[in-house]
């Protein structure tokens, strides 16, 4: 599933909460000027930050010798995250890390990559941007330097960052939102950026042209929960932070989404859509105009939304 330009505007448009804006996804739409002061900050714990805007959500982390970023949003509005950046630290960006490939969490990485010292992801992260900036018309750089994993997603990847007195550990555990996801977490702060595996309050984008799946999403969410500590807050891909009763609660959504779908397979998205229990659920809202329960229902079931 790839996006068009005016779905991409009107989910940008979204919110949730009012004051936290929900992101365009997967591809950055042209805009003719950046957006004025769209970066809210939010502290976690001591030097770790979660930074809103236009995009899916990004990480900072703030160590006496450098500044780790975890994804980047879009091209358009990099000067802005600078600024907020700025705000937090004077400290350098030593390293950004790429949660996946998709360009609301990569579209900023060719303005980045002139002042980091390495761009990380996983491996399919590195030859997905590869392959989309092969194409005419686009954009080419910003290319992940430092690849984690292998490129069959089942092959669970781990790596360690060690910067400033700081431990930082990356790990990829199989496809879920894509084939290239990678986690980040903080072991003494009990942070942790999930990236596009949680949308917190808010149904997921799932990718299924890029390796994504339903069950890969719940795998990922059943092998994470059952080892992050109670009291860890989580930054979502999209969706304000939230904690372990945040996830498993996304997590149980998603199954109630798949037993359902496995209980109706002739159904098609908005026969599903109109079936489902939406009052036991109602805690979880659509991606704006961008992803509709039905269209949602169709990439459950491991179909290509019309």
């Amino acid at each position: 599933m790839r996006p068009s330009a005016p779905a991409l505007a009107a989910l940008a448009l979204a919110t949730l909460p009012a004051s936290l804006p929900l992101a365009a996804h997967v591809r950055q739409p042209q805009a003719a000027a950046a957006p004025a002061k769209v970066h809210k900050i939010e502290k976690l714990a001591e030097n770790v930050y979660c930074i809103y805007g236009n995009g899916g959500n990004i990480g900072l982390v703030v160590t006496d010798k450098g500044a780790v970023l975890i994804d980047d949003q879009f091209e358009d509005i990099a000067p802005g995250l600078l600024e907020a950046v700025k705000s937090i630290t004077d400290k350098p960006i030593k390293y950004l890390v790429n949660t996946h490939w998709h360009g609301d969490h990569t579209g900023a990485n060719i303005v980045l990559e002139k002042q980091v010292t390495a761009i990380i992801a996983h491996t399919n992260v590195r030859s997905r941007l590869e392959k989309a900036q092969a194409k005419e018309g686009e954009k080419k750089g910003g290319l992940p330097e430092i690849t984690v994993g292998f490129p069959d997603p089942k092959e669970r990847a781990v790596m360690a960052i060690h910067l400033g007195g700081v431990e930082m550990h990356l790990l990829h555990q199989a496809a879920g939102h894509t084939d290239g996801d990678l986690v980040l977490g903080l072991p003494v702060a009990h942070v942790m950026h999930l990236g596009d595996l949680f949308f917190n309050g808010l149904i997921p984008y799932i990718d299924l042209e890029s390796g994504g799946s339903l069950e890969g999403m719940i795998a990922n969410a059943d092998g994470l929960l059952a080892w992050i500590p109670e009291d860890v807050k989580l930054i979502p891909g999209h969706g304000p932070v939230g904690g372990k009763k945040d996830y498993a609660r996304f997590r149980d959504f998603l199954k109630a989404v798949q037993a359902h779908v496995k209980a109706n397979p002739k159904l098609s998205g908005k026969e599903l859509d109109e079936a489902f229990d939406h009052k036991t659920w109602s805690d979880f809202k659509p991606l704006g105009k961008f992803l509709s329960y039905d269209k949602f229902f169709d990439i459950a079931a491991g179909r290509r939304p019309k």
